[in-house]
């Protein structure tokens, strides 16, 4: 790709891609000249270039990356300058901040060079010149990070770094070596205050852009209100609206803020959250006429404010009809997270989970349980033995009789009742995982279990073990 603007009549190139790069073209060059350097058969897109849109996507840039840090600032042409201080601890280490920077900037396919120092002078000098990417410069080696680097990446204007170069000054570390009191009176204050700013002498703050503020739609009443049919179609005029900016976006609603105004007192909030992005209006109500119904009206009501205060991609999809493109597993996958939303609505989010199966062979490590609103985690390899239905939360004690010491089990003593045993299968002998165990003697580690699946004379399948040091049984689940 070539972007082009026009000089006394010439096409220039305003800026190019890699591949440009690669084939020699260079910015400020010739229209023709470069399209004489592209390979055989190559045809490369040319636009005129556009400074208005070429800012709006870094501004566009530097609010996706304030999941990074909430201080980030635009850098035109083409840079962003971020402030990680004290995000570490967030992102568990520096090392894990650069990585994500840069898996995030490749997935949106942005070709970017990484500098990463204690002033936001040295990153930038480092982030365009340095030989590698990303370049990092720890606290104190500011100068001799730069010293090697060409005089530009102080961040000078073209005139005072021509005039450096026609002395013979190409790299930092020559104006280290000169006299500042010279330096200044040839050269201008500027140069100085370059310099300290890059070694830390002189602060410098950024100014960051403001996070996109959530979407929200509202209606105020000319007066309070304690009519709950007033309410209700205000509510609806209000969530229309809010759908509507949704829809237009292309995002679906995670989490909903509901304000009701009130009268000479303080706003009265209340929180949906939503299993999974969703801009369905029929849902949506019903999540919020929910929570509008425990509303105390007696104080009246004077508007409704609905906040999507957490957001998610939702593309345009059909659900309706299969012939022109949805499918039914799509609409299966959005009416289970309705029927989520609407249990986490009436029993509360802390209530309802999922069962995720974990990679252990032992019956009470195998599982465990979720908050349905997390994301899942990977898939676990899950032992492909029967296990009952149901396992009880505590193994339940018993007494089993057998003809001989590791023979089949004839009759079994449990819950105060003698079972006669109908069919016995086993055993299958599990060992505690010695790894749960490291820094602990031998002695503190579970005895080994050999389980048993027995059919009981009424028919019902338990599943008993017995462990082998000290013999004594249990009824650890039974099969439904």
């Amino acid at each position: 790709m070539l972007l082009t603007r026009e000089v006394a009549g010439r096409e220039l190139i305003a800026s190019c891609c890699a591949r440009s790069l690669d084939a020699g073209v260079r910015t400020g060059m010739d229209l023709a000249h470069a399209r004489s350097l592209m390979p055989a058969g190559a045809s490369p897109h040319i636009e005129p270039h556009r400074p208005d849109r070429q800012h709006e996507a870094l501004v566009a840039l530097s609010k996706r990356l304030l999941r990074l840090s909430p201080l980030v600032q635009p850098d035109p042409p083409d840079g962003v300058l971020i402030d990680f201080t004290g995000t570490e601890f967030v992102h568990r280490g520096e090392t894990r901040i650069i990585r994500s920077a840069a898996r995030g900037l490749r997935k949106l396919g942005v070709h970017a060079r990484l500098g990463i120092a204690s002033t936001f002078a040295c990153a930038w000098g480092l982030a365009r010149f340095a030989p590698r990417s990303p370049a990092v410069a720890r606290e104190g080696e500011e100068k001799a990070a730069l010293a090697p680097l060409p005089v530009a990446a102080l961040h000078l204007d073209e005139a005072t770094t021509f005039a450096f170069r026609e002395v013979g000054i190409t790299r930092v570390e020559h104006l280290l070596a000169l006299r500042r009191s010279s330096l200044v009176a040839r050269f201008g204050p500027e140069i100085l205050e370059r310099l300290d700013k890059a070694f830390g002498i002189i602060p410098e703050r950024l100014t960051p852009i403001d996070p996109p503020a959530p979407l929200h739609a509202s209606l105020l009443f000319e007066g309070p209100s304690d009519q709950w049919a007033s309410l209700e179609a205000a509510a609806r005029q209000v969530l229309t609206e809010l759908v509507s900016h949704l829809a237009t976006r292309e995002r679906g609603v995670r989490s909903l803020l509901i304000e009701l105004r009130r009268p000479d007192a303080k706003p009265e909030m209340r929180t949906v959250t939503l299993s999974r992005a969703s801009r369905n209006e029929k849902h949506l109500w019903s999540l919020v006429r929910s929570q509008l119904e425990r509303v105390d009206l007696s104080k009246g009501v004077e508007g409704v404010v609905l906040r999507a205060r957490r957001t998610a991609r939702l593309r345009h999809e059909q659900l309706a009809s299969p012939a022109l493109g949805g499918s039914a597993e799509q609409a299966a996958q959005a009416a289970w997270g309705e029927l989520i939303d609407t249990l986490i609505d009436r029993l509360g989010a802390d209530n309802v989970v999922r069962i995720e199966a974990v990679e252990s062979h032992l019956p009470e490590h195998a599982h465990r349980e979720r908050s349905v609103l997390e994301q899942p985690g990977s898939r676990a390899t899950v032992t492909a033995a029967d296990r009952p239905a149901r396992l009880f939360p505590q193994p339940e004690p018993a007494e089993a009789m057998a003809l001989v010491p590791d023979g089949p089990v004839l009759s079994l003593t449990w819950r105060r009742r003698r079972w006669r045993v109908v069919a016995c299968a086993g055993p299958e002998r599990l060992s505690a995982e010695w790894w749960r165990w490291p820094d602990q003697g031998r002695q503190a580690v579970p005895p080994d279990r050999d389980y048993y699946a027995l059919q009981l004379e009424t028919g019902l399948w338990v599943w008993a073990c017995r462990q082998l040091k000290t013999r004594r049984w249990f009824v650890h689940g039974e099969w439904c």
